[in-house]
């Protein structure tokens, strides 16, 4: 699968992420978003968060979740948090834990935190 609308996710910018409608994350997969520049996660919102598939999530990194707005965090479910690397949890910050919905939070293992 892939994210519609984006050829080469190692050249994407926030800007080309930002101009996609949300559903172009339904096939996305880790390997789509590990290939990523962190600052192209500028670009997403909530519904792309939502859309995404959760084992996506596998692909993201500190540094790529701290790039995120916090307002994208309010799409995260509990299957995505279950699917995040543990240490991609160091680029969360307070706005972006607030931002979840506490459902989000069920997913979170022991080595989360």
């Amino acid at each position: 699968m892939a994210i519609v609308g984006i050829d080469n996710p190692a050249s994407a910018t926030a800007a080309d992420i930002a101009a996609l409608p949300a559903d172009a994350f339904a096939g996305a997969t880790a390997d789509d978003l590990a290939a990523m520049p962190p600052t192209a996660m500028e670009g997403m919102g909530p519904d792309m968060m939502a859309a995404m598939p959760p084992d996506a999530m596998g692909g993201m990194d500190a540094d790529m979740m701290a790039a995120m707005p916090p307002t994208a965090m309010e799409g995260m479910g509990p299957d995505m948090m279950a699917a995040m690397p543990p240490d991609a949890m160091g680029g969360m910050d307070a706005d972006m834990m607030a931002a979840m919905p506490p459902t989000a939070m069920e997913g979170m293992g022991p080595d989360m935190m």
